[in-house]
């Protein structure tokens, strides 16, 4: 798959709703009845409230028709034909939304049994598309192949394969990284991922106002999206500008152009975690955020989402509370615990109060990058520190909306917008006639809790349906 090129007076509209986005989005919004297909349904799941993540909307008690895992039918349950050759599932009136993207993880860095219990319990949370971010080529081809067989459970994924960076690296897989330093290593290093049939690219660092145009070039040679950390050196508008997809992580680096030159945090934070500098780490965020809080900074961050800026904060990586990462360690293997435990261990000592102050950097934050204007990915980083396949990414949506997002963007921040920015609503991201079947059941309605994506009731995709049962037991995986 190929990626392709939001209050009224609230918070809402003037975060999740700036006429761009509103144009691109609404393209795809149904205000007419939908033209049912011709092709007969083998599936059809009835007595479900369909909701749009484009406009909000929810048409009740609907039946959905599915033959060779596309929707062929979207009609009132009343109408559903009486005499049908198809299997009929009952949706016990609850709620359809399109299958949930986590938009950034790292399910292939540990071993295949591992990869394919993490994607199985991702599934049993309605996780229907994943992004990998960073992987060696053998374990991608192994990966994609053993997911395309029969009776796998696990999401649809795309994704990056070996990540490219600038300079020598002192640590970590050599087989998941690839080091470019000049115009050649760049454009054999692209050549070499997209014939291995990649994705996207993906930057870590060290590619300024001179390698990156050149990486972009390279990529485009080869229609390769690129996406990222922050680069040093340039403005966010200038990435973006330049052709940066995505940037990934609400952290110091995303924010570098807000501050002055040295300020040290990322240094204080390694110090403070690794050398037992005597520093609060929840400290360091909530000074962070209030020193990046500014007229300037918002103006700058206005000035990025003009340009096509789109982040993936990834909140559950920096700024989980003490009790979310105590809850989410026990979901986790016992061998994944050890970074989980790193990163509770910048809670020791630490007062209520100033652990609290990590929840108050992460409102600040969420609320300086969503008011300017930049839409919002819903990704996880599973499984760094805490991060537990599918519990991390309800727990995202939940900090998402604690930040401001209204019900409506935290749901398009998990449905419509990834499917627009990674592949197409063409295809995924909406219910309609002619998408692929990828639906998630919820007993609760999304557009009034973000807690109603916390136990899925049933999950079709990949032409599979999973009831409520067959989710329990993927989620015992963990």
């Amino acid at each position: 798959m190929r990626p392709l090129n939001h209050r009224a007076s609230t918070l809402r509209r003037r975060v999740w709703r700036p006429l761009a986005w509103s144009l691109l989005l609404g393209a795809c919004t149904r205000h007419t009845p939908i033209p049912q297909s011709r092709s007969t349904p083998e599936v059809w799941i009835r007595h479900v409230h369909v909701v749009d993540p484009v406009d909000g909307t929810i048409r009740h008690d609907q039946a959905v028709g599915i033959a060779d895992g596309v929707i062929r039918a979207i009609i009132p349950s009343g109408n559903m034909p009486f005499a049908t050759s198809a299997r009929v599932i009952d949706g016990g009136g609850h709620f359809a939304i399109p299958g949930l993207w986590d938009a950034h993880v790292h399910l292939l860095q540990g071993d295949d049994a591992s990869a394919e219990r993490d994607a199985g319990v991702m599934l049993s949370f309605g996780i229907t598309h994943v992004r990998d971010m960073g992987s060696s080529l053998d374990a991608r081809t192994r990966f994609l192949e053993r997911i395309a067989s029969p009776g796998v459970a696990a999401p649809r994924m795309i994704g990056a394969g070996p990540t490219l960076w600038a300079f020598s690296l002192p640590y970590g897989d050599t087989q998941q990284q690839v080091l470019v330093t000049d115009t050649a290593e760049t454009e054999a290093a692209v050549s070499r991922l997209a014939e291995a049939g990649v994705d996207f690219i993906k930057v870590y660092a060290g590619f300024d106002s001179t390698r990156l145009p050149r990486l972009m070039r390279a990529a485009a040679q080869h229609q390769l999206p690129v996406v990222g950390h922050a680069q040093p050196g340039m403005s966010l508008a200038t990435q973006a500008t330049l052709g940066l997809r995505t940037i990934e992580h609400l952290d110091f680096d995303t924010f570098q152009e807000c501050m002055t030159p040295g300020n040290g945090y990322f240094d204080r934070v390694i110090a403070a975690r690794f050398r037992n500098s005597g520093e609060a780490i929840p400290a360091i965020y909530a000074e962070f955020a209030n020193r990046v809080d500014t007229p300037d900074c918002q103006t700058r961050l206005r000035s990025a989402a003009l340009a096509g800026l789109v982040l993936t904060p990834t909140l559950t990586a920096t700024f989980m509370s003490r009790a979310d990462g105590q809850r989410l360690r026990n979901r986790l293997p016992e061998a994944q615990r050890d970074g989980c435990d790193l990163y509770l261990r910048q809670f020791d000592g630490v007062s209520d109060e100033v652990g609290a102050s990590m929840v108050q950097a992460r409102r600040r934050l969420v609320r300086l990058v969503a008011e300017a204007g930049i839409p919002l990915l819903a990704g996880t980083d599973a499984t760094t520190f805490c991060a537990a396949p599918g519990a991390s990414l309800v727990l995202e949506l939940q900090m998402l909306a604690d930040g401001g997002l209204s019900p409506l963007a935290v749901l398009q921040a998990a449905t419509s917008l990834p499917a627009r920015v990674f592949t197409s609503l063409d295809r995924f991201g909406v219910l309609a006639v002619g998408k692929q079947a990828d639906l998630v059941l919820l007993s609760e309605n999304p557009l009034t809790s973000a807690l109603a994506y916390a136990s899925p009731v049933g999950v079709y995709t990949r032409g599979r349906w999973y009831d409520a049962g067959a989710l329990s037991a993927l989620r015992q995986r963990e």
